[in-house]
Protein backbone atom coordinates (compact mmCIF):
# COMPACT_ATOMS: atom_id res chain seq x y z
CA UNK A 1 0.00 0.00 0.00
CA UNK A 2 1.16 3.37 -1.04
CA UNK A 3 1.57 6.37 1.54
CA UNK A 4 2.48 9.65 1.48
CA UNK A 5 1.21 13.13 0.85
CA UNK A 6 0.00 14.15 -2.39
CA UNK A 7 0.03 17.94 -1.80
CA UNK A 8 2.06 20.96 -2.26
CA UNK A 9 3.24 23.23 0.23
CA UNK A 10 0.57 24.70 3.09
CA UNK A 11 0.39 28.23 1.27
CA UNK A 12 -1.14 26.74 -1.91
CA UNK A 13 -3.97 26.17 0.39
CA UNK A 14 -4.27 29.21 1.54
CA UNK A 15 -8.01 31.16 0.29
CA UNK A 16 -7.23 34.88 0.13
CA UNK A 17 -6.12 35.21 3.20
CA UNK A 18 -9.63 33.91 4.81
CA UNK A 19 -8.43 30.49 6.14
CA UNK A 20 -8.16 27.07 4.64
CA UNK A 21 -10.42 25.32 3.16
CA UNK A 22 -10.22 21.33 3.74
CA UNK A 23 -12.61 18.37 1.97
CA UNK A 24 -11.76 15.34 4.15
CA UNK A 25 -13.61 12.07 2.57
CA UNK A 26 -13.86 8.95 4.42
CA UNK A 27 -15.14 5.33 3.23
CA UNK A 28 -15.40 1.08 3.70
CA UNK A 29 -15.37 1.92 7.66
CA UNK A 30 -17.90 -0.22 7.74
CA UNK A 31 -18.05 -3.71 9.21
CA UNK A 32 -19.95 -6.62 10.31
CA UNK A 33 -19.62 -5.65 14.29
CA UNK A 34 -20.84 -2.19 15.05
CA UNK A 35 -19.01 0.36 13.02
CA UNK A 36 -20.84 2.31 10.11
CA UNK A 37 -18.51 5.21 8.46
CA UNK A 38 -21.46 7.79 9.21
CA UNK A 39 -21.00 7.33 12.78
CA UNK A 40 -17.12 8.01 12.79
CA UNK A 41 -17.94 10.92 10.76
CA UNK A 42 -20.16 12.11 13.44
CA UNK A 43 -17.59 11.19 16.13
CA UNK A 44 -15.15 13.44 14.25
CA UNK A 45 -17.33 16.23 13.40
CA UNK A 46 -18.02 16.70 17.53
CA UNK A 47 -14.26 16.57 17.88
CA UNK A 48 -13.38 19.03 15.85
CA UNK A 49 -16.12 21.60 16.88
CA UNK A 50 -14.80 20.69 20.57
CA UNK A 51 -11.00 20.95 19.81
CA UNK A 52 -10.27 22.68 17.29
CA UNK A 53 -11.11 26.28 15.18
CA UNK A 54 -13.45 25.11 12.31
CA UNK A 55 -16.43 26.24 10.59
CA UNK A 56 -18.10 23.98 8.38
CA UNK A 57 -19.07 24.83 4.72
CA UNK A 58 -21.55 22.56 3.58
CA UNK A 59 -23.76 19.83 5.82
CA UNK A 60 -21.74 16.54 5.84
CA UNK A 61 -22.30 15.11 2.65
CA UNK A 62 -23.32 11.12 2.46
CA UNK A 63 -22.68 10.37 -0.67
CA UNK A 64 -23.86 6.83 -2.28
CA UNK A 65 -22.15 5.22 -5.28
CA UNK A 66 -22.01 2.56 -7.29
CA UNK A 67 -24.77 0.01 -6.20
CA UNK A 68 -23.91 -2.73 -8.07
CA UNK A 69 -20.31 -2.74 -7.11
CA UNK A 70 -20.00 -6.59 -5.67
CA UNK A 71 -17.24 -5.36 -2.79
CA UNK A 72 -19.02 -2.36 -1.66
CA UNK A 73 -19.49 -1.87 2.00
CA UNK A 74 -23.61 -1.67 3.69
CA UNK A 75 -25.17 0.73 0.61
CA UNK A 76 -22.10 2.06 -0.41
CA UNK A 77 -21.89 5.19 0.75
CA UNK A 78 -18.91 7.56 1.55
CA UNK A 79 -18.73 10.68 3.98
CA UNK A 80 -17.28 14.04 3.06
CA UNK A 81 -16.77 16.87 5.58
CA UNK A 82 -16.25 20.31 4.33
CA UNK A 83 -15.03 22.93 6.56
CA UNK A 84 -12.70 26.07 6.90
CA UNK A 85 -10.01 26.12 9.45
CA UNK A 86 -6.24 28.36 9.96
CA UNK A 87 -3.29 27.18 8.63
CA UNK A 88 -1.62 26.98 12.04
CA UNK A 89 -4.56 23.91 12.75
CA UNK A 90 -3.99 21.97 9.81
CA UNK A 91 -1.27 19.68 11.14
CA UNK A 92 -3.13 19.30 14.14
CA UNK A 93 -6.33 18.30 12.27
CA UNK A 94 -4.75 16.02 10.29
CA UNK A 95 -3.45 13.78 13.11
CA UNK A 96 -6.64 14.17 14.85
CA UNK A 97 -8.74 12.84 11.81
CA UNK A 98 -5.98 9.88 11.09
CA UNK A 99 -5.86 8.57 15.30
CA UNK A 100 -9.46 8.95 15.31
CA UNK A 101 -9.85 6.78 12.70
CA UNK A 102 -7.31 4.15 13.34
CA UNK A 103 -9.05 4.05 16.94
CA UNK A 104 -12.41 3.50 14.94
CA UNK A 105 -11.26 0.76 12.75
CA UNK A 106 -9.56 -1.01 15.66
CA UNK A 107 -12.24 -0.68 17.93
CA UNK A 108 -15.33 -2.09 15.72
CA UNK A 109 -12.77 -4.76 13.84
CA UNK A 110 -13.14 -2.55 11.04
CA UNK A 111 -10.19 -4.42 8.56
CA UNK A 112 -12.74 -7.67 8.71
CA UNK A 113 -13.70 -7.36 4.62
CA UNK A 114 -13.31 -4.08 4.40
CA UNK A 115 -10.69 -1.41 3.35
CA UNK A 116 -10.07 1.80 5.11
CA UNK A 117 -10.12 5.29 3.29
CA UNK A 118 -9.49 8.71 4.58
CA UNK A 119 -8.77 11.49 1.85
CA UNK A 120 -7.94 15.27 2.76
CA UNK A 121 -8.36 17.79 -0.16
CA UNK A 122 -6.98 21.44 0.24
CA UNK A 123 -8.85 24.37 -1.57
CA UNK A 124 -10.73 23.92 -4.79
CA UNK A 125 -12.03 20.58 -5.78
CA UNK A 126 -9.92 19.62 -8.69
CA UNK A 127 -12.16 18.88 -11.72
CA UNK A 128 -10.34 15.17 -12.38
CA UNK A 129 -12.46 14.38 -8.83
CA UNK A 130 -15.79 15.41 -10.42
CA UNK A 131 -15.30 12.55 -13.52
CA UNK A 132 -14.07 10.32 -10.29
CA UNK A 133 -17.61 10.41 -9.00
CA UNK A 134 -19.36 10.51 -12.44
CA UNK A 135 -17.37 6.81 -12.74
CA UNK A 136 -17.60 5.70 -9.41
CA UNK A 137 -21.37 6.60 -8.98
CA UNK A 138 -21.67 4.35 -12.61
CA UNK A 139 -18.98 2.25 -13.20
CA UNK A 140 -16.08 0.10 -11.90
CA UNK A 141 -13.14 2.22 -10.94
CA UNK A 142 -9.63 0.11 -10.90
CA UNK A 143 -6.86 1.25 -8.64
CA UNK A 144 -4.83 2.50 -11.89
CA UNK A 145 -7.34 5.00 -12.99
CA UNK A 146 -6.74 6.04 -8.91
CA UNK A 147 -3.19 6.27 -8.77
CA UNK A 148 -2.82 8.06 -12.68
CA UNK A 149 -5.56 11.13 -11.36
CA UNK A 150 -3.16 11.33 -7.71
CA UNK A 151 -0.34 11.66 -9.91
CA UNK A 152 -1.85 15.05 -11.33
CA UNK A 153 -2.81 16.43 -8.17
CA UNK A 154 -1.42 18.31 -5.56
CA UNK A 155 -3.45 19.32 -3.47
CA UNK A 156 -4.50 16.05 -1.84
CA UNK A 157 -3.63 14.31 1.27
CA UNK A 158 -3.88 10.12 2.32
CA UNK A 159 -3.01 9.64 6.01
CA UNK A 160 -3.69 6.03 5.43
CA UNK A 161 -2.36 5.50 2.03
CA UNK A 162 -4.19 4.37 -1.48
CA UNK A 163 -6.20 1.84 0.01
CA UNK A 164 -9.46 0.89 -1.82
CA UNK A 165 -11.53 3.21 -0.11
CA UNK A 166 -9.95 5.96 -1.21
CA UNK A 167 -11.90 5.67 -4.26
CA UNK A 168 -14.80 6.13 -2.35
CA UNK A 169 -13.54 9.08 -0.17
CA UNK A 170 -12.29 11.38 -3.07
CA UNK A 171 -14.79 10.52 -5.43
CA UNK A 172 -17.12 11.62 -3.08
CA UNK A 173 -15.27 14.66 -2.17
CA UNK A 174 -15.69 15.18 -6.42
CA UNK A 175 -20.28 14.90 -6.19
CA UNK A 176 -20.22 18.32 -8.16
CA UNK A 177 -22.19 21.28 -7.12
CA UNK A 178 -25.30 22.33 -8.63
CA UNK A 179 -26.35 18.75 -8.25
CA UNK A 180 -29.88 17.81 -7.30
CA UNK A 181 -30.01 16.99 -3.40
CA UNK A 182 -32.10 15.58 -0.78
CA UNK A 183 -31.33 15.30 2.89
CA UNK A 184 -31.10 13.09 5.56
CA UNK A 185 -30.86 12.79 9.45
CA UNK A 186 -29.46 9.99 11.55
CA UNK A 187 -29.86 9.07 14.81
CA UNK A 188 -27.30 6.68 16.56
CA UNK A 189 -27.99 4.74 19.57
CA UNK A 190 -26.31 4.31 23.00
CA UNK A 191 -23.68 1.74 22.12
CA UNK A 192 -24.45 -0.80 24.59
CA UNK A 193 -28.00 -1.22 22.91
CA UNK A 194 -28.20 -3.79 20.73
CA UNK A 195 -30.54 -6.09 19.51
CA UNK A 196 -34.07 -4.52 17.50
CA UNK A 197 -34.38 -0.64 17.79
CA UNK A 198 -37.49 0.26 19.95
CA UNK A 199 -39.30 3.26 17.35
CA UNK A 200 -43.01 3.50 17.65
CA UNK A 201 -44.43 2.26 14.28
CA UNK A 202 -47.66 4.01 14.46
CA UNK A 203 -45.94 7.17 15.46
CA UNK A 204 -43.69 6.90 12.20
CA UNK A 205 -47.02 6.37 9.81
CA UNK A 206 -48.55 9.60 11.82
CA UNK A 207 -45.92 12.02 11.45
CA UNK A 208 -44.78 10.70 8.12
CA UNK A 209 -48.23 11.51 6.56
CA UNK A 210 -48.08 15.05 8.11
CA UNK A 211 -45.03 15.95 6.43
CA UNK A 212 -45.67 13.64 3.11
CA UNK A 213 -44.76 16.75 1.23
CA UNK A 214 -41.34 16.74 2.03
CA UNK A 215 -39.92 13.63 2.94
CA UNK A 216 -39.55 10.44 1.00
CA UNK A 217 -38.70 6.90 1.70
CA UNK A 218 -39.84 6.51 5.38
CA UNK A 219 -42.54 4.50 5.55
CA UNK A 220 -43.94 2.33 2.74
CA UNK A 221 -47.51 3.28 3.54
CA UNK A 222 -49.10 0.82 0.68
CA UNK A 223 -47.03 -2.26 2.33
CA UNK A 224 -47.17 -1.08 5.91
CA UNK A 225 -43.51 -1.22 6.35
CA UNK A 226 -41.28 0.92 8.62
CA UNK A 227 -38.03 2.14 6.83
CA UNK A 228 -36.11 4.93 8.91
CA UNK A 229 -34.71 1.66 11.15
CA UNK A 230 -32.00 -0.50 9.40
CA UNK A 231 -31.84 -4.12 10.15
CA UNK A 232 -27.55 -4.42 10.23
CA UNK A 233 -25.56 -4.57 13.69
CA UNK A 234 -24.42 -0.84 13.80
CA UNK A 235 -24.67 2.62 15.35
CA UNK A 236 -27.95 3.83 13.65
CA UNK A 237 -30.99 4.32 15.31
CA UNK A 238 -33.09 5.86 12.49
CA UNK A 239 -32.35 7.76 9.24
CA UNK A 240 -34.97 10.29 8.25
CA UNK A 241 -35.22 11.35 4.41
CA UNK A 242 -36.59 14.57 3.18
CA UNK A 243 -35.97 17.50 1.17
CA UNK A 244 -35.24 20.37 3.71
CA UNK A 245 -33.26 20.24 7.21
CA UNK A 246 -35.58 21.88 9.62
CA UNK A 247 -38.11 19.58 8.38
CA UNK A 248 -35.87 16.20 9.35
CA UNK A 249 -35.59 18.04 13.29
CA UNK A 250 -39.67 18.29 13.40
CA UNK A 251 -40.44 14.88 12.09
CA UNK A 252 -37.58 13.35 14.97
CA UNK A 253 -39.12 15.96 17.61
CA UNK A 254 -42.73 14.08 16.83
CA UNK A 255 -41.39 10.72 16.99
CA UNK A 256 -42.35 8.04 19.97
CA UNK A 257 -38.89 6.89 20.64
CA UNK A 258 -38.40 3.92 23.54
CA UNK A 259 -34.32 4.33 23.67
CA UNK A 260 -31.98 6.32 24.54
CA UNK A 261 -30.55 8.25 21.60
CA UNK A 262 -26.74 9.48 22.09
CA UNK A 263 -27.45 12.19 19.35
CA UNK A 264 -27.68 12.83 15.75
CA UNK A 265 -26.13 14.93 12.58
CA UNK A 266 -27.91 15.76 9.35
CA UNK A 267 -26.04 14.82 6.15
CA UNK A 268 -26.81 16.38 2.72
CA UNK A 269 -26.83 13.67 0.36
CA UNK A 270 -27.76 12.78 -3.53
CA UNK A 271 -30.18 9.87 -2.14
CA UNK A 272 -33.38 9.74 -4.14
CA UNK A 273 -31.84 11.52 -7.49
CA UNK A 274 -31.54 8.61 -10.01
CA UNK A 275 -27.89 10.37 -9.98
CA UNK A 276 -26.62 6.73 -11.06
CA UNK A 277 -29.02 6.13 -14.09
CA UNK A 278 -27.40 7.89 -17.03
CA UNK A 279 -29.17 7.84 -20.08
CA UNK A 280 -26.72 5.42 -22.29
CA UNK A 281 -26.61 2.85 -25.39
CA UNK A 282 -25.50 -0.89 -25.74
CA UNK A 283 -22.10 0.18 -26.37
CA UNK A 284 -21.68 1.26 -22.84
CA UNK A 285 -22.90 -2.08 -21.31
CA UNK A 286 -20.61 -4.21 -18.82
CA UNK A 287 -20.55 -5.55 -15.91
CA UNK A 288 -21.06 -3.59 -12.90
CA UNK A 289 -22.49 -0.52 -15.18
CA UNK A 290 -25.71 1.63 -14.12
CA UNK A 291 -27.71 2.93 -16.79
CA UNK A 292 -30.74 3.89 -18.49
CA UNK A 293 -31.28 1.80 -22.06
CA UNK A 294 -34.31 2.92 -24.53
CA UNK A 295 -35.32 0.51 -26.43
CA UNK A 296 -38.12 -1.56 -28.54
CA UNK A 297 -39.13 -4.52 -27.35
CA UNK A 298 -38.78 -7.24 -29.93
CA UNK A 299 -39.83 -9.93 -28.47
CA UNK A 300 -42.72 -10.72 -25.35
CA UNK A 301 -41.45 -11.26 -21.41
CA UNK A 302 -40.89 -14.99 -20.64
CA UNK A 303 -41.49 -16.17 -17.14
CA UNK A 304 -38.28 -17.39 -15.24
CA UNK A 305 -38.84 -20.14 -12.05
CA UNK A 306 -39.54 -18.03 -9.06
CA UNK A 307 -42.23 -15.77 -10.96
CA UNK A 308 -39.17 -13.61 -12.41
CA UNK A 309 -39.93 -12.22 -15.94
CA UNK A 310 -36.85 -11.92 -18.63
CA UNK A 311 -36.92 -9.90 -21.92
CA UNK A 312 -34.46 -10.34 -24.62
CA UNK A 313 -33.51 -6.68 -25.31
CA UNK A 314 -30.70 -7.01 -27.94
CA UNK A 315 -28.53 -9.65 -29.86
CA UNK A 316 -25.47 -8.58 -30.71
CA UNK A 317 -24.25 -8.07 -28.53
CA UNK A 318 -26.72 -10.31 -26.56
CA UNK A 319 -27.87 -8.18 -23.47
CA UNK A 320 -31.39 -9.28 -21.26
CA UNK A 321 -33.14 -7.40 -18.52
CA UNK A 322 -34.66 -9.02 -15.96
CA UNK A 323 -37.77 -8.56 -13.51
CA UNK A 324 -36.60 -10.41 -10.22
CA UNK A 325 -40.78 -10.86 -8.67
CA UNK A 326 -39.53 -8.97 -5.58
CA UNK A 327 -39.33 -5.66 -7.18
CA UNK A 328 -43.06 -5.75 -7.93
CA UNK A 329 -42.41 -4.46 -11.78
CA UNK A 330 -43.45 -8.33 -12.80
CA UNK A 331 -47.38 -7.10 -13.28
CA UNK A 332 -45.81 -3.87 -15.24
CA UNK A 333 -44.20 -6.07 -17.79
CA UNK A 334 -45.71 -8.74 -18.69
CA UNK A 335 -48.57 -6.19 -20.27
CA UNK A 336 -46.05 -5.15 -22.81
CA UNK A 337 -46.10 -6.51 -25.70
CA UNK A 338 -44.15 -6.19 -29.27
CA UNK A 339 -42.81 -3.14 -30.48
CA UNK A 340 -43.83 -1.16 -27.08
CA UNK A 341 -41.22 1.63 -26.49
CA UNK A 342 -39.73 1.69 -22.89
CA UNK A 343 -36.41 2.96 -21.43
CA UNK A 344 -34.89 0.30 -18.87
CA UNK A 345 -32.71 1.23 -15.86
CA UNK A 346 -30.88 -0.46 -13.64
CA UNK A 347 -27.28 -2.37 -12.65
CA UNK A 348 -25.70 -5.05 -15.51
CA UNK A 349 -24.74 -8.65 -14.17
CA UNK A 350 -23.00 -10.91 -15.35
CA UNK A 351 -24.34 -14.50 -15.00
CA UNK A 352 -22.55 -17.66 -15.14
CA UNK A 353 -22.81 -18.08 -18.80
CA UNK A 354 -21.25 -14.77 -19.12
CA UNK A 355 -24.34 -13.54 -20.34
CA UNK A 356 -25.12 -9.41 -19.34
CA UNK A 357 -28.19 -8.90 -17.78
CA UNK A 358 -29.77 -5.71 -16.68
CA UNK A 359 -31.43 -6.08 -13.33
CA UNK A 360 -34.04 -3.62 -13.53
CA UNK A 361 -34.97 -1.13 -11.17
CA UNK A 362 -37.20 1.34 -12.57
CA UNK A 363 -39.54 1.52 -16.10
CA UNK A 364 -40.05 4.25 -18.30
CA UNK A 365 -43.05 3.46 -20.83
CA UNK A 366 -43.23 5.42 -23.58
CA UNK A 367 -45.47 3.84 -26.26
CA UNK A 368 -47.16 0.62 -25.14
CA UNK A 369 -48.23 -1.50 -28.01
CA UNK A 370 -51.29 -4.29 -27.59
CA UNK A 371 -51.35 -6.41 -30.80
CA UNK A 372 -55.42 -8.07 -31.66
CA UNK A 373 -55.85 -10.93 -33.84
CA UNK A 374 -59.25 -10.89 -35.32
CA UNK A 375 -60.45 -13.67 -37.87
CA UNK A 376 -61.47 -11.36 -41.63
CA UNK A 377 -65.01 -10.00 -41.79
CA UNK A 378 -67.24 -11.10 -44.77
CA UNK A 379 -66.27 -9.86 -47.51
CA UNK A 380 -70.26 -10.56 -49.10
CA UNK A 381 -72.40 -8.81 -45.86
CA UNK A 382 -69.41 -7.23 -43.74
CA UNK A 383 -69.75 -9.80 -40.30
CA UNK A 384 -66.92 -11.20 -38.77
CA UNK A 385 -66.35 -15.09 -39.59
CA UNK A 386 -65.46 -17.99 -38.05
CA UNK A 387 -63.25 -20.82 -38.86
CA UNK A 388 -64.69 -23.37 -41.14
CA UNK A 389 -62.44 -25.94 -39.46
CA UNK A 390 -58.59 -26.78 -39.64
CA UNK A 391 -57.08 -25.84 -43.03
CA UNK A 392 -60.97 -25.24 -44.10
CA UNK A 393 -60.35 -21.38 -44.14
CA UNK A 394 -63.05 -19.53 -42.96
CA UNK A 395 -67.52 -19.15 -43.55
CA UNK A 396 -69.64 -16.62 -42.50
CA UNK A 397 -72.60 -17.50 -40.37
CA UNK A 398 -74.93 -15.15 -41.36
CA UNK A 399 -75.08 -15.49 -45.36
CA UNK A 400 -73.14 -18.63 -45.50
CA UNK A 401 -69.93 -17.35 -47.62
CA UNK A 402 -66.97 -19.53 -47.72
CA UNK A 403 -63.12 -19.08 -48.30
CA UNK A 404 -60.13 -20.26 -48.36
CA UNK A 405 -58.14 -17.01 -49.65
CA UNK A 406 -58.73 -15.24 -46.77
CA UNK A 407 -55.97 -14.23 -43.43
CA UNK A 408 -56.88 -13.42 -40.01
CA UNK A 409 -56.34 -9.31 -39.37
CA UNK A 410 -53.56 -8.34 -37.19
CA UNK A 411 -54.45 -5.08 -35.64
CA UNK A 412 -51.93 -3.05 -33.44
CA UNK A 413 -52.94 -0.14 -31.46
CA UNK A 414 -50.14 2.21 -29.83
CA UNK A 415 -51.10 3.88 -26.86
CA UNK A 416 -48.81 6.92 -25.56
CA UNK A 417 -48.31 6.30 -21.96
CA UNK A 418 -45.05 7.88 -20.91
CA UNK A 419 -45.29 6.92 -17.44
CA UNK A 420 -42.77 5.64 -14.91
CA UNK A 421 -42.82 2.72 -12.71
CA UNK A 422 -40.28 1.90 -10.02
CA UNK A 423 -40.02 -0.55 -7.22
CA UNK A 424 -41.84 -0.47 -4.05
CA UNK A 425 -40.25 1.60 -1.56
CA UNK A 426 -38.96 -1.15 0.66
CA UNK A 427 -37.52 -3.00 -2.20
CA UNK A 428 -35.46 0.85 -3.25
CA UNK A 429 -32.18 1.30 -3.45
CA UNK A 430 -31.15 4.46 -1.71
CA UNK A 431 -29.86 6.40 -5.24
CA UNK A 432 -33.33 5.29 -6.63
CA UNK A 433 -35.38 8.48 -7.18
CA UNK A 434 -39.09 7.53 -5.88
CA UNK A 435 -42.50 8.59 -7.24
CA UNK A 436 -43.18 11.48 -4.95
CA UNK A 437 -39.98 13.07 -5.89
CA UNK A 438 -40.53 13.92 -9.05
CA UNK A 439 -41.01 17.59 -9.48
CA UNK A 440 -39.02 18.37 -6.40
CA UNK A 441 -35.30 18.27 -8.30
CA UNK A 442 -33.52 21.18 -7.24
CA UNK A 443 -30.32 22.54 -8.04
CA UNK A 444 -28.43 22.43 -4.97
CA UNK A 445 -24.61 24.16 -3.40
CA UNK A 446 -22.26 24.56 0.25
CA UNK A 447 -24.71 25.41 2.14
CA UNK A 448 -23.90 26.50 6.07
CA UNK A 449 -24.88 24.36 8.34
CA UNK A 450 -27.84 25.83 10.82
CA UNK A 451 -30.23 25.12 14.07
CA UNK A 452 -29.27 21.82 15.52
CA UNK A 453 -27.85 20.42 12.48
CA UNK A 454 -25.92 18.14 15.18
CA UNK A 455 -26.65 16.69 18.99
Amino acid sequence: MLRGRYVSSVDSRDLSGQGVVVHIGLDDIDSHFGGCTTHLSYLIVKELLKTLNVEFIDYPNLIRLNPSIPFKTRGNGAVVLRLKTDKSSIKLLVKTLTDMTLKYISEYEVNVGSDPGVALVFGEVPKELSKLYMKALTDYVHRDYLLNILNRLDNVELPLGTSRGVIGALAAIGWPQGSDCTYELLAYRVLRDIGERCVDKTSVKYVDLKYSEYVFNNYDHENDILLITPHSNDPVLLGIRGEYPEVLTNYLNELRICEPISGYMIFRTNQGTDAHLILGSIDDVRPFRTLCLETTLRSKPKYLRGGHLIIKICDEPILYAVFYKESTLTSVISELGIDSKVVLCGSIKQWDNLTNVMNVEKVHIIELVRTYVHNPKCPRCGKRMKSAGVSKGFKCGKCGYRTTNLSKEVVKEVINVNKVYTVKPYRMKHLTKPLCRYGREKQCYYVRPSGDWII
